[in-house]
């Protein structure tokens, strides 16, 4: 099972840097970091974090080995829709966590586009401002046969405890089809 994650950075970090940016990022990003090990265990996670200050990085990467980019605050918006969209189109699992205004920018004024490139029968999971969501005509998704679950982002908390919970039971469920 292919799992893509997409997440803002935190402005919380540690200090050590020979570390994954997966674990560099705390405070509010320890839920995305939490959920991506949980979401491990049914398959290959690829966690994607839209930082301020390296543009768009891979969970993965070491810090230490990525650049501070000059404009991160502005990064190419074109490359982080190509992989939006390149992932979309193999991943079984789909989830999408970001601010209002990244929300906005990146997801809804891309929808169709991400929709008609979206894998039948996958799973998704928005969280976002309700005004976000509601931006979002979701019956072309459900079209595709695809799950879907939503998460009405109040404040800082980037997925609740109990949409974390929703979300894995529809992977599992999917897992097991």
């Amino acid at each position: 099972m292919t799992i893509s994650i997409f997440a803002e950075d935190a402005g919380t970090t540690r200090e050590e840097t020979d570390i994954p940016f997966k674990r560099f990022y705390q405070g509010g990003f320890l839920t995305v970091s939490s959920l991506a090990d949980q979401l491990g265990e049914y398959g290959d996670v690829q966690l994607h974090i839209l930082s301020e200050r390296f543009g768009l990085v891979r969970g993965g990467e070491n810090v230490n080995k990525c650049r501070p980019q000059d404009q991160a605050a502005s990064e190419d918006e074109g490359e982080v829709l190509s992989t939006v969209l390149e992932r979309v189109a193999d991943s079984d699992v789909v989830v999408i966590l970001l601010s209002s205004s990244r929300f906005d920018s990146l997801i809804v004024s891309n929808w169709e586009q991400i929709v008609d490139r979206a894998k039948p029968d996958s799973v998704w999971c928005l969280g976002a401002a309700r005004s976000s969501l509601d931006a979002i005509d979701f019956d072309p998704l459900q079209q595709k046969n695809c799950e879907i679950v939503t998460y009405e982002r109040v404040g800082v908390a980037r997925i609740s405890n109990e949409v974390r919970e929703k979300l894995l039971e529809q992977v599992e469920q999917q897992q097991s089809e």
